[in-house]
């Protein structure tokens, strides 16, 4: 059975993962929060990788406080950039895919048309830089990472 983790638990998105997760038999689910497994501790996410084998990583852990952010630059690049980055290189060297949830908020706001994979990132506030970070360090670590913008 394919062993999926699931990162941010206690979040709007890791708690809808949670309710439908029963829906599907064939993947074991484990679910953690910052309490269970503090992304920004490379060696804790290392040993957490080493025993639990997941095959798939779904990451929804994120600092979400986009006005407090502005303050707190160094705790939500800690947790968007850091933490992210101990996950695609855990993903990377243990064989197991990486899925990141990003944001919009890497862009500016400007475009009149759905933003593209391809299209120029230009984040307004430190939560989208930082955010940005994190998809830019998953995707050096881990080539193979990817990177959801919601």
């Amino acid at each position: 059975m394919k062993k999926i983790l699931v990162t941010g638990a206690n979040g709007q998105l890791g708690q809808c993962l949670q309710k439908i997760s029963s829906q599907f038999e064939e993947f074991e689910f484990i679910f953690t929060d910052s309490e269970t497994l503090d992304i920004t501790n490379k060696e804790e996410v290392n040993d957490f990788f080493w025993q639990n084998a997941p095959d798939f990583c779904i990451n929804t852990a994120a600092y979400t406080a986009v006005d407090l952010a502005e303050t707190e630059v160094e705790k939500a690049f800690l947790v968007n950039a850091d933490g992210t980055e101990n996950l695609a290189e855990a993903c990377a060297e243990n064989n197991a895919q990486f899925i990141h949830v990003s944001t919009d908020y890497v862009f500016d706001g400007e475009n009149n048309l759905a933003y593209t994979e391809e299209d120029f990132t230009s984040p307004l506030g430190v939560y989208g830089a930082s955010k940005l970070a994190g998809d830019e360090l998953a995707l050096e670590v881990n080539p193979c990472s990817v990177i959801l913008r919601t």
